[in-house]
This record gives C-alpha cells, sequence and structure tokens, in this order.
C-alpha cells in the first residue's frame, strides 16, 4: 500500500514539473528551448511513478513489506521543493548564485559528505553547467531581476 502511495504522489509531483516545465519561454528560432531538460527530467518522474504503481499492484497483499522507510518519501519531496525555488530563483537572482547554492545542498542529500567536494560544487557545478547549455547548446543565459552575477562579471 505504500509504495502504491509513492507512486501517485510521486506522479502528482511530475504532472506539478511537467506544468512548471511548460511555463518556460519558447526559444528563439535556432535556439534550444531551455525548458527541455526541466520537461524530460518531469517525464522520466512520471514514467518512474507508473513503474512504482505497477509495482505496488502486482506485489502480494500477504508477501511481508519489511521497515518502513518513510525518509525516502521525504528525500523525493523535499528535492521536488528544491527544485521548484532553484528554478523560481532564476528569475531573481539569475543562474550562478541559485547553482552555487543549490549544488551543494543537493549533493549532500544524496551523501555526498566531503568538504572538498561540497567547496568545489559552489565553483564547478556552475561553471560546468553554464559550459554546457550556454556555450555549447545555445542556450540564453536567464539573467536575474534581483542581482546577477553573471551580468555582475561581465562588466
Amino acid at each position: 500500500m505504500r509504495a502504491y502511495a509513492e507512486g501517485l504522489v510521486l506522479a502528482a509531483i511530475s504532472c506539478v514539473a511537467i506544468w512548471s516545465a511548460w511555463q518556460v519561454p519558447a526559444a528563439s528560432p535556432g535556439d534550444t528551448w531551455a525548458g527541455i531538460v526541466p520537461f524530460a527530467a518531469a517525464v522520466a518522474l512520471l514514467a518512474l511513478s507508473g513503474f512504482l504503481i505497477i509495482g505496488a499492484t502486482r506485489q502480494n497483499a500477504g508477501e511481508a513489506q519489511g521497515e518502513p522507510d518513510n525518509g525516502a518519501t521525504l528525500e523525493i519531496i523535499g528535492l521536488f521543493i528544491i527544485a521548484l525555488i532553484y528554478q523560481q530563483s532564476f528569475r531573481w537572482f539569475g543562474y550562478l548564485v541559485p547553482t552555487a547554492i543549490v549544488a551543494p545542498l543537493v549533493l549532500y542529500i544524496f551523501d555526498v559528505r566531503s568538504r572538498t567536494g561540497l567547496a568545489l560544487s559552489v565553483i564547478l557545478c556552475p561553471l560546468v553547467f553554464h559550459i554546457i547549455f550556454f556555450v555549447l547548446l545555445g542556450v540564453f543565459p536567464p539573467y536575474g531581476e534581483v542581482f546577477d552575477l553573471l551580468n555582475w562579471i561581465q562588466g
């Protein structure tokens, strides 16, 4: 029953994520749509929720479930909330500052405990993602309304 409920919750979260990805403005001609990665991730989560629901329906009712692990459900919901805040913070602070804050936080959630690794992620993640999306893929970087480090760096 718990796996079925988790699948339904993940499906609902995925639907909200798909809707949020559709809110990303369309790309100008010749550019890559900036919402393609969040949309693909949301669709993948929806497919994953489908597998959870199918797996839950196939389980025998008398089968031992073991100890419940509510931590995983809370982590999924927490990551989704972080993703929503991260996406919204692009509008206020551009790309670099939110990525520098969120990268070590998410790595910590995924059990990366190395202080050196977490400190390096503050610089390396925004740099690598900037190169992948804004240099190689040619996606226009979002500039922040309140403060934008990229705009400040470029002068």
